[in-house]
């Protein structure tokens, strides 16, 4: 199944070259666009993407604010924040509100497909290591619930051998 990713930038042309460059990529796709943060937040909501890529500086809401909207209601959800106005105080916002990583539109599309590829990664690891978990926990409730007081052996001083089955 592919990766589904969300773009959320002011500018048409940023969208489409982002949206030709993961498209690039197999294994990936783009569920979706939003030009500003706001309608990245409902999309995210909507879509369920495994993804979200933001710019900073987009009207209505910016890429801090709808961060920290996704976050909230997606916890878990990893982040990338792809701007022109990357600053180490920009990198510490953007950490505070939930993104996983801030990405300079200077760079080259090498270091923003690496950089996709690390968090598509880190997310799918924890939600298997998510899933794993809530399964384990699943069983030990079914378990527990399944056992009687009735069903269960005395306990039995150390050494001392339980009654034979007939």
């Amino acid at each position: 199944m592919a990766s589904r990713i969300l773009i959320a930038d002011d500018h048409p042309a940023i969208r489409k070259v982002l949206r030709s460059l993961i498209e690039s990529h197999p294994g990936w796709e783009v569920c979706g666009e939003a030009e500003n943060g706001f309608e990245a937040v409902g999309k995210a909501g909507e879509l369920k993407p495994d993804l979200v890529i933001l710019d900073l500086a987009m009207p209505v809401m910016d890429g801090i604010r709808a961060a920290r909207e996704i976050s909230t209601t997606m916890p878990g959800l990893p982040i990338l924040m792809h701007t022109m106005h990357g600053s180490p105080a920009v990198n510490l916002e953007a950490k505070k509100a939930g993104i996983s990583r801030v990405v300079s539109k200077g760079e080259s599309g090498d270091d923003l497909i690496s950089a996709i590829e690390d968090l598509l990664k880190a997310g799918q690891a924890k939600t298997v290591a998510g899933t794993s978990a809530r399964i384990a926990e699943s069983v030990v409730e079914l378990k527990t619930s399944e056992e009687k007081p009735g069903d269960l052996p005395a306990s039995t001083a150390e050494g001392e051998k339980l009654p034979e089955p007939d």
